[in-house]
């Protein structure tokens, strides 16, 4: 996520939201923009709470889907696990629940090596193969 100036733009986006300034063809040209990209499922409900929310993509396979994040800023697993052992970002928008996960280096690996697991073929039939 954009550090620098994602409070301008989520302060940004929450006035004109409350200004009634986002028509469709509006949001069109928001979800466009890289800079607005970051205000993530606001761009499809409005709701200044969904700032900064994303809808979480399947875990299959996801050795082979770097980079990650919806703004492909970590590079690595290991950098997300570290992103989410830290406790993210700090942003106006980050969720209260969100906290340091204090994991051991040892388990840090274990979660990618876990995470290597979910890799494998779909089924002959799966939609993906079609």
């Amino acid at each position: 996520m954009n550090k620098e100036g994602f409070a301008d733009l989520a302060r940004k986006a929450e006035l004109l939201a409350k200004q009634g300034q986002l028509d469709k063809r509006k949001l069109d040209e928001l979800a466009l923009d890289p800079a607005y990209s970051e205000l993530g499922r606001f761009l499809v409900t409005f709701n200044p709470k969904d700032i900064g929310a994303f809808k979480t993509p399947t875990l299959r396979n996801v050795e082979l889907t770097a980079p990650y994040m919806h703004d492909g800023s970590e590079a690595t697993l290991i950098d997300v696990i570290e992103f989410y052992n830290r406790g993210g970002n700090e942003n106006p928008n980050l969720s209260g629940e969100m906290r340091p996960l204090n994991l051991t280096d040892q388990e840090k690996q274990d979660l990618v090596e876990f995470l290597k697991a979910l890799t494998g073929e779909f089924p002959k039939d799966f939609p993906e193969n079609k």
